[in-house]
């Protein structure tokens, strides 16, 4: 290898090395726990509103300010500056240009009130970038309107309006980055009309997803997977109008089609010239709380297998009818047994329980964990092609055909305020389904999350993912402060992203050696730290000491053995301590 290509491999890992750095600096995260009735502090709601500026808002004709900034520079829009600039160094100044005068021009507006704080930013963008003051005003008239309805917090009125039986003002539920009409807080938050899921802007939202998810794919394997496992949550679907949903549709390759009163009752089918790939077999585990509020759209989600299993297409190009027909022929199957694809639990039942299992530690082989999974999540739900419904079920032959099938495992991120290291859930679910296809299949399958907390559609590995929450987070001091500033309750959050992070060695083996090595030393070995957390709560201190000791027990962590003596000691000192505050 010659001396030019040593060099163009070097500043290749460089520029990937930086892109990787500004992905950490620019992760927006929780800086401390929610106090009540108090509004965000400046260098706060500068991120936030950053962040919300960057998306379009078509319903109130608002551009993306990074868009905006871009084009006034001559520049490529800014997605594309986003997806490319770990390859360019080009890209990338052009990207920190771009992103340092949306910088300054937030900056400015928070100095300021409001017309006041409008007219320096339009200066800047006009100035610095030549972005028309019709189009950034519009923008910034939206972040002033934020910025009123964050600083006027109604929370405690709210509360009080409540206790004394008073008429509260309902609001929509969802994350203020996808939807700042969630503002102003302390209003009676509802959720969204299930029939009308998924919503057209969802619809809009969810294709460049299903696409990135499938080109990831693609590019790793050779080739579209056949079959995808997806989670559903009804939360994240009521905050999204149904984006999730909307994935499954284009994934199979259909649109919904509405009614007269805008409910989602059928899909239309795109013919397959127009959507130039396969028609992707997705099996679905529903939780308890979509089964109960989204019956209708799981009927939906049901009707659009059955249309796409009974197509008149090639089996290459429609995975779901392939897999239909050979199980029809190779165990006898009828149709209605084949084409199942939506899961749940029983009737009044929640959760897998495998987040249980893993946290009290009460399991001896990780194939338990898929079993657990399979038996909660066994029963089907839709309806026959007689238009019976059959819905709770039990299915247990029939969802183990469909996860023997499974070759990626995906799930959603939809908000910067819950990850997939700060509650137990994900690995619930995402990391039961993987495992419960680990037990079919004697393979784990690749395991995806989408990203739609930033412009673009980000689609990352499981073990990028947890990479990326412990180096923002777990392991980020401005987070750890944040939380030990809420003292008592602060410890216990550190110590659940501890024993989350284990979740996801324990479901899917997706922890690298470093990441517990750095726990270690951030908050067990370092002394100081140490009688911080015991000092402030000794029981989450020794949960989470316990939980690394289980770590390298269980042969997740590759521990030195002067490491697994200290925490065995401290492990020790700490039961002590507790014992002698009880006694």
């Amino acid at each position: 290898m010659d001396s030019n290509t040593l060099n163009d491999d070097r500043d290749r890992r460089v520029l990937e090395l930086y892109e990787r750095v500004l992905e950490i600096e620019q992760r927006l995260i929780p800086t401390g726990l929610h106090i009540f009735g108090q509004p965000p502090d400046n260098p706060e709601l500068g991120d936030l509103l950053r962040m919300v500026a960057s998306f379009d808002r078509p319903e109130l004709g608002v551009r993306s300010l990074p868009d905006l900034v871009a084009e006034g520079l001559g520049f490529a829009d800014y997605v594309m500056l986003l997806n490319e600039s770990a390859g360019s160094e080009q890209r990338l100044r052009e990207r920190e240009r771009v992103e340092a005068i949306v910088r300054e021009a937030i900056a400015r507006f928070l100095e300021r009130k409001r017309d006041e704080g409008i007219k320096a930013a339009v200066n800047v963008l006009s100035e610095e970038a030549s972005v028309a003051e019709e189009q950034s005003g519009k923008v910034l008239e939206m972040l002033a309107n934020i910025r009123e309805q964050l600083e006027t917090n109604h929370e405690v009125v709210g509360l009080m309006r409540a206790l004394r039986g008073e008429y509260i003002e309902p609001g929509p539920g969802a994350d203020i980055i996808q939807n700042p009409n969630i503002l102003p807080t302390g209003r009676n938050t509802h959720a969204v009309n299930p029939y009308a899921v998924p919503s057209a802007s969802a619809v809009r939202r969810a294709e460049p997803i299903a696409n990135a998810l499938l080109e990831r794919h693609r590019e790793e394997a050779g080739r579209y997977p056949e079959t995808i496992a997806m989670v559903l949550w009804g939360i994240d679907n009521i905050k999204t109008e149904g984006e999730a949903v909307a994935q499954v549709l284009w994934l199979l390759g259909v649109t919904p089609r509405r009614d007269a009163m805008n409910r989602a009752t059928d899909v239309d089918v795109i013919p397959l010239d127009k959507l130039g790939r396969p028609r992707i077999d997705v099996v679905l585990t529903v939780s308890g709380i979509f089964r109960d509020l989204f019956g209708a759209t799981m009927t939906l989600l049901d009707t659009a297998v059955r249309k796409i299993a009974s197509l008149d297409e090639p089996a290459e190009m429609n995975f779901i009818k392939r897999h239909v027909e050979q199980q029809m022929t190779e165990t006898d199957s009828s149709f209605d047994e084949a084409a199942v694809r939506v899961f749940s639990n029983a009737a009044g039942n929640y959760g897998t329980n495998v987040n249980f299992m893993v946290l009290d530690s009460q399991w001896e082989d990780s194939s338990e964990l898929g079993d657990l999974f399979v038996t909660r999540k066994c029963f089907a739900y839709g309806r026959d092609s007689q238009g019976r419904n059959y819905d709770g079920r039990e299915s247990r032959k029939l969802l183990e055909r469909a996860l023997s099938r499974v070759e990626v495992t995906y799930q959603n991120i939809d908000t910067t305020e819950v990850g997939i290291t700060d509650v137990d859930h994900y690995f619930e679910y995402l990391g039961g389904v993987s495992k419960a296809v680990e037990k079919q299949t004697g393979a784990r399958p690749t395991i995806y999350l989408s990203d739609s907390l930033s412009p673009g559609a980000k689609i990352r590995t499981l073990e990028e993912t947890v990479r990326l929450e412990t180096r923002t987070k777990t392991l980020n001091p401005k987070w750890f402060e944040g939380m030990l500033r809420h003292g008592f309750s602060g410890v216990a959050e550190i110590e659940h992203h501890v024993t989350n992070t284990f979740g996801w060695s324990a479901t899917a083996n997706a922890v690298d050696d470093w990441v517990y090595d750095e726990v270690a030393a951030t908050f067990v070995l370092d002394e100081e730290m140490l009688e911080r957390l015991r000092s402030l709560n000794p029981h989450s201190a020794r949960t989470l000491v316990g939980r690394l000791l289980e770590a390298s027990g269980r042969g997740f962590w590759k521990a030195e053995q002067s490491v697994l003596e200290q925490l065995q000691e401290i492990f020790g000192s700490l039961e002590d301590k507790l014992e002698g505050v009880a006694g």
